[in-house]
């Protein structure tokens, strides 16, 4: 299990280390750009919340493995949602098909 904390938040978001692999090259590719972006996820009260990833905004991702393989494919999918005016919405069926999202708090280039 994963988690990402985002901005001043003292509960950290908790993603599958699966996801959070993925999401942590999108993100930092991204930012790495200069690029901020909407991240929309799914809370642990089952509502959708969305962040503004952003340089400025402090973000800690904490991985119980780091040695998972990365889906080319899926990396692309995701950075291309993340360009989009939309962001990169991570409860569409697209992507929480495509790996389990597990029900917590809540790159490569394209």
């Amino acid at each position: 299990m994963g988690y990402l904390s985002y901005g001043n938040t003292t509960t950290p978001i908790e993603i599958g280390d699966e996801l959070i692999a993925h999401l942590r090259t999108v993100i930092v590719t991204k930012l790495r750009r200069n690029e901020s972006f909407p991240l929309t996820i799914e809370a642990s009260s089952g509502v959708a919340e969305t962040l503004c990833i952003h340089a400025s905004i402090p973000l800690c991702f904490v991985m119980e493995e780091d040695d998972h393989s990365l889906d080319r494919s899926l990396l692309v999918s995701m950075m291309n949602a993340a360009n989009s005016a939309r962001g990169l919405d991570l409860t569409t069926d697209e992507f929480s098909s495509a790996l389990q999202v597990t029900r917590g708090l809540h790159a490569l280039s394209a």
